[in-house]
């Protein structure tokens, strides 16, 4: 049975047919878990599969530090140039693909967003001098902590996926801050799940 497609203005097919996959329940309960605000962990990040035949659509979400190491508004050149680096791999590079490089991304979107926690003086250490206080430390200035997530969609067109598919993960590579990568998979057949490390980027979903 086809997995749905709905449609709706402003909204990437892939992000959609995910949510409506694991908002039915494909998945359990516990792995919905990291869509609170308490999920927010650097060095960890998400990957949600939906694979049908040679289609796989794609959901990821991570903190911004773990892609580019600051979680603040661009401030400098170098800094804004970064993150539209981030921005044109993450459109055109797929989040997944299996040993034989075969799938290609056919459409993407993705969006940088989060928001500013206030804190009053008397969160901050009074041994911090007034010169250290205003340095920004991971995307913690003085009065305020900033929390930034990537939302990254993607479709992929893949060679045809068989039976007990083994599939590789670039982000790893290209973001070295990322420590562990949880990734969930659904498909007509089945789900399940893998956690991978800078040691182990490979994970088999069986169709």
């Amino acid at each position: 049975m086809p997995i749905p497609m709905p449609a709706f203005p402003g909204r990437p097919r892939p992000l959609l047919a995910l949510g409506c996959l694991f908002a039915t329940g494909f998945l359990a309960a516990p792995a919905l878990a990291a869509d609170n605000p308490g999920a927010h962990e650097h060095g960890h990040a998400r990957l949600q599969m939906a694979v049908e035949e040679n289609r796989i659509d794609l959901m990821f979400n991570s903190p911004a530090f773990n892609l580019a190491g600051f979680e603040h508004e661009a401030r400098t050149g170098g800094e804004k140039s970064q993150l539209a680096d981030i921005n044109r791999w993450l459109e055109t590079t797929p989040l997944v693909s299996t040993p034989a490089a075969d799938c290609r991304v056919t459409a993407a979107a993705v969006e940088l967003g989060g928001h500013m926690e206030a804190h009053g003086e008397d969160d901050h250490d009074d041994h911090h001098d007034h010169d250290e206080d205003h340095h920004d430390h991971g995307g913690h200035e003085q009065g305020k902590t900033t929390h930034r997530e990537y939302d990254v969609s993607q479709q992929l067109e893949c060679g045809r996926i068989g039976a007990s598919q083994e599939f590789t993960s670039a982000l790893m590579d290209r973001f070295q801050a990322m420590e562990e990568l949880t990734v969930e998979w659904v498909s007509p057949s089945g789900q399940g799940s893998a956690r991978l490390t800078p040691s182990t980027r490979t994970f088999t979903v069986n169709e």
